[in-house]
């Protein structure tokens, strides 16, 4: 498996979006709440801040994060696994690639979210070194079911990686 972490591309936003919708839907199911029709429509603003990255093989997107950079640290709005793909350790190489990335931006600290009926990502991010937070109603108002929220201190001491390139390198 050739695996590469890369910045999106523009021809990739389609393919990144039905991604996210595929690769979230059992989660709004669980939570009893359908996806807006223009759920993941402002991807093209975390492509145009450098902010999307995918996790790609061949030139298929196996996985994505969308995130920015808040409070000395990096937030997670989107993270998914194509659900072909999930329980092969991609959402784990994407969590650890940024990392990488929160190291190259000389930032603190990585944060995340997940819907409090999702257990067994909460056990996924904990495993991972995240410490719950608190949590929190979701600021868009469309459903009343609270997020978790998780954070991940991170210092340079943490990869054996050369940062001099945050992104577009071969990983597998």
């Amino acid at each position: 498996m050739s695996l590469y972490f890369a910045l999106a591309k523009s021809s990739q936003l389609s393919e990144i979006r039905a991604l996210f919708i595929k690769s979230m839907a059992p989660i709004g199911e669980r939570m009893g709440v359908g996806q807006p029709a223009n759920a993941f429509s402002n991807l093209r603003d975390f492509y145009q801040c450098g902010n999307l990255y995918v996790l790609e093989e061949q030139g298929t997107v196996l996985a994505a994060a969308a995130l920015h950079e808040a409070r000395n640290g990096l937030y997670v709005d989107y993270l998914a696994v194509h659900p072909d793909c999930q329980n092969e350790g991609l959402g784990k190489r994407m969590l650890t690639e940024l990392e990488v990335l929160t190291e190259s931006r000389e930032l603190s600290h990585l944060r995340l979210h997940t819907p409090e009926v999702m257990d067994e990502l909460r056990s996924f991010y904990a495993r991972r070194g995240f410490a719950e937070t608190h949590r929190a109603l979701p600021s868009h108002g469309r459903d009343q079911l609270l997020r978790v929220h998780f954070r991940k201190a991170i210092s340079l001491s943490d990869h054996n990686m050369d940062l001099e390139f945050e992104h577009d390198r071969q990983i597998a």
